[in-house]
């Protein structure tokens, strides 16, 4: 299941816990609200319509800034109001995304039209005129499907996030970390004002109506310390946002493990960080603790301030009000995050949370068919390569296992068994996007040649799969990486391709091949050129000098053609019947989703290590490490493509 994964969410997973986050949150809140647990419950839905990222923040806002809709919130003072106004948001979202979608629950005799917000609001069903015996139906059915029976505070043991379970501790957990860490990482690099209050207030709702008690209550002896709320009121951009979501989670971390609940959790990033090579460590985060005012790690003063806070008269006054006192003795680690630190963290948090390109992407990057359908006691062999254009170590893998690309792959194991299998393979590329994947804005690690390279070999992929052909291409290229795309038209020839073909195709559809194939390396959590995947579960990165025995192993254990057809089958099948439970029960709890049509606020300047306004990488055994970090940046769109009118 996704949401156990360290892959950023898709789509499919953060409309998944958006939903679980606004069912459960409305299912547990008490009879009667009061002040703050009102405003709460306003934030937490109005955060859908502000910070959602891709198309479906503007599908809530539709929805939310409707007149009526805003009517029936600010009339939400009870838990079976709020119930009721969630079980129409939802509603309405699936009318807008799945028109001819039941809606819930199937049992009502209630039109998809009677929620159609955007396109009909005067012909919206409204909550006042609702029945008595409607009502009960409705929230009888919402109780089923978020309710827990024994209470959150009880010790469950779900086995998964299936969809069609209430959602466990475990679960909601995930589900809120899920919705708030996601929209941290898409926020606008400078949020506007509203935005700002509403990301505060998602805190504000963990504190007031977090749905499990006991959850809670750890949650609130934490929270108000003074410190920590200096930062939370100091969030002004989306680098402290970040920077502040990754705290709290971590400081939530070490109180579970202080208290026994976690022994085998571990702070977040699980890595050494800076010169001294030392892990975060759990007492950096414990609070309450009579030593948190000194060991509490700090999310400003650590760094200059004019990396961290902007430098107007309020930001001014707050740093010289809560500033450690110049007299006294200076803050050390393990209380800062100094400068390296910080890009570390924001780069990890990224990739973690993060996909290139934003969250309405299709996140497959398939080539077209290179061999015979395989016959049913084949075996098949998976392999899939993540390289860069112009990466030396990614062309000496190529160059090493060019050979082996073959669609029938034969092979003698260590204990001399003959293996064959039927092999599929695929190339994905790395790099950055900055823009969108319906407006990419591409950013390649190695330069703006690496960029045309990427886009070419995308296209001999696309138009030269047959028995693996574009694999000598490729191979071709790489003979010599710094001349690299001059050498296209050399290869072309040498391996009887239409170079016009593909320089057509890099022009037309080659952008958005390179953003889809970004997309899909990022969501997989690529960040090591050459990365070799076998199976889809065996990860190799570089190239080990041993990898056609590796390779060979993998294939004696491959499924054979007639199991995978049946797995493909069940999953068609699987597919087919949630689509049936969700149009009845909606069980499977989407989100607003579709493209972007806009570019996103401010053009990002994505940038790689440590130097602001440039690309670097790092070298890692035979591997090229990326390292992603976001700042605003200055400069346009890329200009005209270098291969236009074959001028390579």
């Amino acid at each position: 299941h996704a949401e156990h994964s360290k892959r950023p969410p898709s789509k499919t997973v953060l409309g998944r816990a958006t939903w679980t986050v606004m069912h459960s949150t409305a299912a547990y809140l008490p009879d009667k609200l009061d002040t703050n647990q009102i405003a709460a419950f306003r934030t937490l839905v109005a955060s859908t319509g502000l910070l959602y990222p891709g198309d479906g923040r503007s599908v809530a806002d539709r929805i939310l800034n409707d007149d009526t809709v805003m009517r029936e919130l600010d009339g939400v003072k009870s838990k079976e109001a709020a119930q009721l106004f969630v079980w129409k948001i939802h509603n309405a979202v699936s009318a807008a995304l799945h028109p001819a979608q039941t809606p819930f629950p199937a049992s009502s005799t209630l039109h998809p039209s009677s929620f159609a917000i955007i396109t009909n609001p005067s012909g919206q069903f409204l909550l006042k005129s609702i029945s008595p015996s409607l009502k009960k139906e409705v929230l009888s059915a919402l109780n089923r499907r978020w309710v827990i029976t024994g209470g959150l505070e009880a010790t469950h043991k779900a086995v998964s996030d299936d969809p069609d379970l209430p959602p466990d501790r475990e679960m909601l957990g995930r589900a809120h970390w899920t919705y708030i860490h996601t929209l941290s990482v898409y926020l606008p690099h400078i949020p506007d004002e509203a935005q700002l209050a509403n990301y505060r207030g998602l805190f504000d709702v963990l504190y007031h109506i977090y749905a499990c008690p006991l959850c809670r209550h750890h949650f609130s002896l934490f929270y108000l310390d003074p410190i920590l709320q200096a930062e939370h009121a100091s969030i002004w951009s989306k680098q402290s946002a970040i920077l502040f979501a990754w705290k709290l989670h971590n400081i939530v971390t070490a109180d579970g493990i202080k208290r026994g609940d976690w022994p085998d959790r571990k702070l977040f990033p699980d890595e050494t960080l800076g010169d001294a090579n030392a892990h975060l460590n759990v007492s950096q985060f414990l609070i309450p603790s009579p030593t948190a005012e000194s060991t509490q790690i700090r999310l400003h003063f650590c760094t200059p301030p004019s990396k961290i806070v902007p430098s107007g008269a309020k930001e001014k006054a707050f740093i010289k009000e809560h500033a450690p006192d110049p007299k006294g003795p200076p803050l050390e680690p393990p209380h800062c995050i100094d400068e390296d630190d910080l890009y570390q963290v924001i780069s990890d948090y990224q990739d973690r949370w993060m996909i290139e390109g934003g969250i309405d992407q299709p996140l497959v990057d398939d080539s077209p068919l290179a061999c015979p359908p395989p016959s049913p006691t084949d075996r098949v062999l998976s392999l899939d390569v993540f390289i860069m254009g112009k990466c030396p170590w990614c062309g000496k893998a190529i160059a090493n296992i060019s050979d082996l690309i073959k669609c029938d792959y034969a092979c003698t194991t260590k204990d001399g068994q003959h293996i064959s299998a039927r092999l599929n393979f695929n190339i994905h590329m790395v790099g950055l996007n900055n823009g969108t994947w319906a407006q990419p804005w591409l950013r390649s690690i190695h330069g703006p040649a690496e960029l045309v390279a990427d886009r070419l070999e995308l296209c001999a992929r696309q138009h030269y799969a047959k028995d693996y052909k574009y694999v000598k291409f490729l191979h071709c290229m790489d003979e010599n990486v710094t001349t690299i795309p001059i050498r296209a038209p050399e290869c072309a020839y040498k391996h009887d391709m239409d170079l016009d073909l593909l320089i057509s195709c890099a022009n037309d559809e080659g952008a958005s091949m390179v953003a889809t194939s970004y997309g899909y390396s990022s969501w997989l959590g690529i960040d090591i050129t050459p990365t070799l995947i076998l199976n889809h579960k065996r990860k190799e990165l570089g190239l080990p000098h041993n990898f056609s025995d590796i390779m060979c192993e993998e294939a004696a254990k491959s499924p054979l053609a007639s199991t995978l057809a049946q797995t493909s089958a069940t999953a068609d099948a699987t597919a087919v019947s949630t689509a049936k439970s969700t149009a009845s029960d909606v069980k499977s709890t989407k989100a607003p989703t579709g493209l972007h049509a806009t570019k996103s606020e401010g053009m990002d300047l994505t940038i790689t290590g440590l130097v602001v306004g440039a690309i670097t990488v790092s070298t890692l055994g035979m591997g090229v490490l990326v390292m992603r970090w976001q700042r605003p940046g200055r400069g346009g769109r890329e200009q005209e493509s270098l291969i236009a009118n074959n001028n390579l």
